[in-house]
């Protein structure tokens, strides 16, 4: 029975051990899971915000109601939500002081689709729109129906 005590104070040691190396374990994790995780980001906001510079460069306007059409608009349509949420947000940001709405909802409006959405969007929506490409999937839309 005097071994007992012995016994319990060993087994404690060697979950303490084990607890200290998985801690350590997880520590290296992190560290490697974290390295040059701000340069990736950061070089993708950099980018997103030179190619709305060229979106503010060719609206016609400075103030005010801007529409955003994105795959949100698209019946049918697969899109990741926080993903275009974070493109919405992003777009607002960076064509400041423009109030961005969602939606076909100004007589200029920015559009971040793929061509073949495009001309989906372009034929559920048919009108009188002008299509002016700025970069890759970054277009604007000028509703010529709005005086």
């Amino acid at each position: 029975m005097k071994y007992i005590p012995a016994l319990q104070t060993g087994i404690r040691i060697i979950l303490v051990v084990l607890l200290f190396l998985f801690g350590l374990s997880n520590i290296k994790q992190i560290l490697t899971a974290s390295m040059n995780i701000g340069d990736t980001g950061s070089k993708e906001l950099d980018l997103w915000e030179a190619d709305m510079q060229l979106v503010r460069e060719a609206l016609p306007i400075n103030r005010g109601l801007v529409g955003y059409i994105s795959e949100e608009d698209l019946e049918g349509a697969e899109f990741a939500y926080w993903d275009n949420e974070t493109e919405f947000l992003l777009t607002q940001y960076a064509l400041a002081p423009l109030i961005l709405k969602k939606g076909l909802a100004a007589k200029w409006n920015v559009v971040v689709l793929r061509d073949q959405d495009i001309e989906q969007w372009l034929q559920a929506n048919p009108g009188e729109y002008e299509l002016i490409n700025i970069k890759g999937r970054f277009n604007l839309l000028h509703d010529l129906s709005i005086p």
